[in-house]
């Protein structure tokens, strides 16, 4: 659903709306309840023109509100049917919105401030099991807003929570029709996000940069996905490193299967020891593959550090 996925927020009317979606926008955000910056649009109004956005576009809710029956209450009144949560919410809160309303769509902010990322890591970590998606933005202290600040983070931090998050993750935080198409190339996102940065003096979203964004995004993710493939050796090691989490479903059961074909049946899968996420997504996987003999937690010596050992059933054996 996210996949290069392009959202514009901070919709101000009906006429807004019509030319982002002619542009070739996807998900529009209405950015209500808010602790800091001022709302774009009255509730009503907003669930007038929500209810006008069909399939194959997309209206998001961006609240702070951190509570599961507020929020869903709020989704039912507007008819939003994805939500885009700042601000601290709890997992329980979140897990209670996937229990009561399982069609609501879920997106978490991750607010890089600074150097953040063993908290932006964590948050990942504890979050991922019950949301849908991602987003990035930044933090500006001198007004405390953790969105619509027009201000760029560290991109490499960016990159580092696509590569470790299991979920996708949308860029936002100072995105602009010169930057997007860089900012794709650089930190891989599932989509991105702009506010400030298609906007006229005025505040209205201006329509030449919303075309340009929408172009240089499209370029961007087209440019990605042409990039030229790794060719992974088939030599009894995979190193998941350059590899992102949502791609791991796919790829371990492959490249055990091209192993047996090779008569190789011990594994090593290099997962990193980090957080834990990814070697508990890796052996969930295993788990459920008939040809996995057995596997266990690598141990810290002999390179084994950060990697789960993998014995496939014997071919010539069964």
């Amino acid at each position: 659903m996210f996949k290069n996925a392009i959202q514009i927020a901070g919709i101000i009317d009906q006429t807004e709306a019509d030319m982002l979606m002619a542009s070739g926008v996807g998900f529009l955000g209405f950015p209500l309840r808010l602790p800091v910056n001022k709302e774009d649009l009255g509730e009503k109004d907003a669930a007038r023109i929500i209810r006008t956005i069909k399939f194959p576009n997309h209206a998001v809710l961006i609240t702070y509100l951190d509570r599961a029956s507020d929020v869903i209450d709020f989704c039912n009144d507007l008819g939003a049917g994805i939500v885009q949560l700042h601000g601290h919410v709890k997992a329980q809160e979140l897990q209670k919105i996937k229990t009561s309303a399982p069609q609501i769509k879920i997106i978490k902010s991750l607010i890089i401030s600074g150097d953040n990322r063993d908290q932006l890591l964590s948050d990942v970590n504890q979050y991922s099991e019950f949301v849908d998606a991602f987003i990035t933005d930044t933090y500006d202290p001198t007004t405390g807003a953790s969105g619509a600040t027009g201000k760029i983070h560290d991109w490499n931090i960016g990159r580092l929570l696509v590569e470790r998050s299991p979920k996708p993750v949308i860029l936002a935080g100072g995105m602009t029709p010169e930057n997007v198409r860089e900012a794709i190339m650089t930190v891989h996102p599932a989509g991105v996000d702009a506010h400030t940065g298609v906007e006229s003096p005025d505040g209205r979203k201006d329509p030449v940069k919303v075309r340009r964004f929408v172009e240089e995004a499209k370029i961007g993710f087209k440019m990605l996905a042409e990039a030229e493939p790794v060719e992974i050796p088939i030599n009894g090691v995979l190193d998941l490193h350059t590899f992102l989490p949502r791609e791991v479903k796919e790829l371990v059961p492959d490249y055990l299967k091209a192993c047996r074909e090779k008569n190789i049946y011990s594994v090593r899968i290099i997962h990193g020891k980090g957080t834990g996420t990814l070697r508990k997504i890796v052996q969930s996987i295993l788990s459920r593959i008939p040809e996995v003999e057995s596997f266990h937690t690598a141990g810290g010596t002999g390179g084994g550090w950060g990697a789960t050992s993998v014995v496939l059933k014997n071919t010539n054996s069964e």
